[in-house]
């Protein structure tokens, strides 16, 4: 494997450190709710992190059919695109995960990408023909895993904040 692309695959999985801090302690009643109209639950979050994180590593680049990767509840296509998710209530097969139940599925679903991303043998600049319009290149596709994955666990702090819980990590 190119160190480069072993470092962005690894800058990315590090992303996932954070998963108990960002989780740690939410409560029950706050898993699925969103706090307004526009934004996401937590559990949302997490099941667009998961879709999209499939489909990066599983779709994107390792060129997966879609029932190899669309395993679980959270890779489905509703939970591709934020937008399209806000037009519907939470999804009720999400609703039925407690908290240790969809941490378990959200990392085990990362560590599945993180085995395909092991597998990568293509340059940084390996270029990709498919319907990614900005994003071409195998560097571009990495980095921008890693800034999605921090990005929500950001999120998931702010929904938290939204909905009256404290949380003093951050």
């Amino acid at each position: 494997m190119h160190s480069e692309v072993h470092q962005l695959i690894e800058a990315w999985h590090w992303m996932y450190f954070e998963t108990d801090l960002v989780l740690g302690d939410v409560k029950e009643e706050n898993l699925h709710r969103r706090p307004a109209p526009n934004l996401l639950s937590i559990s949302e979050h997490l099941a667009h992190v998961s879709r999209s994180e499939a489909s990066i590593f599983c779709r994107y680049i390792a060129g997966q059919p879609d029932e190899e990767w669309q395993t679980s509840v959270m890779t489905k296509p509703i939970f591709g695109w934020p937008p399209t998710m806000l037009e519907h209530p939470v999804d009720t097969e999400l609703t039925e995960f407690d908290l240790p139940s969809i941490t378990g599925e959200y990392l085990r679903l990362h560590e599945h990408c993180y085995r395909v991303a092991q597998t990568i043998e293509l340059g940084p600049d390996h270029r990709f023909d498919d319907s990614w319009e900005r994003i071409k290149t195998l560097r571009d596709r990495l980095r921008i895993a890693a800034y999605h994955v921090a990005y929500h666990a950001g999120q998931i702090y702010t929904v938290r904040h939204l909905l009256g819980e404290d949380t003093p990590e951050n």
